[in-house]
């Protein structure tokens, strides 16, 4: 998955002509590895999608750290507002780990050295060196 996104990532980053390019380069990475991580999106180096991100789903404007452990059905995006769609994706700091179906919601900041636990549901700003179980139950100081 990380290889597919790379070069998605890179042929976006080229310029307009090579956009179809890196659009059905992360459409195979859709079908092979069963997400769907846009490859407009920052990723960090480091950052290692667990079982080739089966099933995680990646907002185009989110930001994801360095070094983070994402495991499988995260899902990081866009919090809808009635009809309105805001655009506004998390930022997700360095050394986070986010557990097997997380859901991240949201304008909203995790940050550096966080723990999200699985199937945790977050849509407020997280402090750094946290841990979130269950619906935004955050306690600092892991």
């Amino acid at each position: 998955m990380n290889a597919l996104w790379k070069l998605s990532h890179k042929l976006y980053g080229s310029g307009r002509i090579f956009r179809p390019l890196a659009r059905f380069t992360e459409m195979l990475q859709q079908t092979v590895c069963s997400n769907a991580v846009s490859s407009k999106c920052e990723i960090g180096s480091g950052t290692v999608f667990f079982h080739h991100g089966l099933g995680c789903t990646v907002h185009f404007n989110a930001t994801i750290g360095s070094n983070c452990k994402i495991f499988s059905n995260v899902t990081i995006g866009d919090q809808w507002s009635g009809v309105v769609r805001t655009e506004a994706a998390p930022t997700i700091g360095n050394h986070v780990m986010i557990g097997a179906g997380a859901v991240i919601l949201g304008s909203i900041k995790v940050g550096d050295n966080s723990i999200i636990g699985a199937n945790a549901v977050v849509t407020k700003d997280v402090p750094a060196g946290s841990l979130v179980v269950g619906a935004n139950k955050i306690m600092e100081g892991n």
